[in-house]
């Protein structure tokens, strides 16, 4: 479900020139936001529907992979990739193996790739927040169906049998989402 729109993207660096070079190569495909640590990350996504959080790795107060850990709790839509030009690679592949990210680039990376991958990324974030939302709505539409159902039970005492196969229905539906 691509959109005409730029997609919003966060870009996390504590270098300014970092975020000056990205903000060059990308401000023509995406919409752009910058934050140079992540506190103010934070404060940005909860500002802002952004779809993709590209972070540093290396910054101080709160590396990548805790500033990443913390925006999948708090908005697990946004897709998370971590570049870094040092061998963290074992904070990273944990980060990675635990669902925090979903991609991980080296610096320096190929402008031309790095573009194709925020375009997938963005791609993702609308296939998981479609995702979310069915999930949501079917949960909504569970209870709706429960409530609906014992408001029959009162009005309709013969259909005793057919509303408790609704409701088992209903109730294992609930258990997978």
């Amino acid at each position: 479900m691509a959109t005409l729109e730029k997609q919003p993207i966060l870009l996390v660096d504590d270098e300014p020139d970092v975020l000056f070079s990205l903000k060059g190569l990308l401000r023509r495909d995406f919409e752009l936001y910058t934050a140079e640590s992540g506190d103010e990350a934070l404060e940005i996504l909860r500002q802002h529907d952004i779809h993709v959080i590209m972070t540093d790795q290396r910054m101080p107060g709160m590396t990548g992979v805790e500033l990443m850990k913390l925006a999948k709790a708090e908005f697990p839509a946004a897709v998370r990739i971590v570049f870094t030009g040092y061998a963290d690679i074992k904070a990273v592949v944990d980060a990675i193996n635990s669902g925090d990210l979903y991609r991980y680039v080296t610096k320096p990376w190929d402008p031309d790739d790095l573009i194709a991958l925020l375009h997938e990324a963005a791609n993702q974030y609308e296939s998981v927040a479609a995702q979310l939302q069915l999930s949501s709505d079917l949960k909504t539409f569970i209870v709706d169906t429960l409530q609906f159902a014992e408001g029959l039970r009162e009005s309709h005492p013969e259909a005793e049998q057919l509303i408790e196969q609704g409701n088992a229905i209903s109730r294992r539906l609930e258990e997978m989402f």
